[in-house]
């Protein structure tokens, strides 16, 4: 038998490797993804790149940081009309909405998120405690009260998430 000269065959062109694959003891390129060289093990990205959780975490505070000032500020004009206990409550939701987005945006620049999580926790405490006050008081809105629960719950569950930690740890910070 003789085996097939270079070239005769056009499954193995004149390299002699198959068209397409790389010859053998040739480089191969890394594959992103799960487990690649030089990425954290869990996270599919390249390294030093926000998962998009972090991203959602901080594009949700940003947001809900933003929309809560400025209809706080709306609602402070009013609201020592109301009474002096309102005004300082207003007070203290327009100072969490400016942390909640200042938080938001300090994780957007890679900072440390232990102040987006601490607002969130805070935020979380003063509108368990609004809303209670408020169902005992008048019946109260329950649904602003949940939502203020849960939107800082899920930024929270975001930034708890292996992701986001993993993210944060490979820049050298812990939470």
């Amino acid at each position: 038998m003789s085996s097939p000269t270079p070239g005769s065959d056009p499954n193995y062109p004149q390299g002699g490797a198959p068209q397409g694959q790389p010859a053998w003891g040739a480089p191969q390129q890394p594959v992103q993804g799960y487990g690649a060289p030089g990425s954290p093990a869990g996270y599919g990205g390249a390294p030093g790149q926000r998962p998009g959780m972090v991203t959602g975490a901080a594009v949700v505070a940003i947001v809900w940081g933003g929309l809560g000032a400025l209809f706080g500020l709306l609602a402070l004009s009013v609201a020592f009309i109301l009474g002096a206990l309102y005004g300082l409550i207003i007070l203290i939701s327009i100072a969490m909405s400016v942390a909640l987005l200042v938080g938001g945006i300090f994780v957007l620049q890679g900072k440390n998120p232990k102040l987006l999580l601490l607002v969130s926790y805070i935020a979380i405490g003063v509108s368990v405690l609004s809303l209670i006050i408020g169902i005992i008081q008048s019946g109260g809105n329950a649904f602003s009260g949940v939502l203020g629960i849960i939107v800082p719950g899920v930024i929270v569950a975001l930034l708890m998430q292996p992701q986001s930690k993993q993210y944060f740890a490979s820049r050298g910070m812990a939470y």
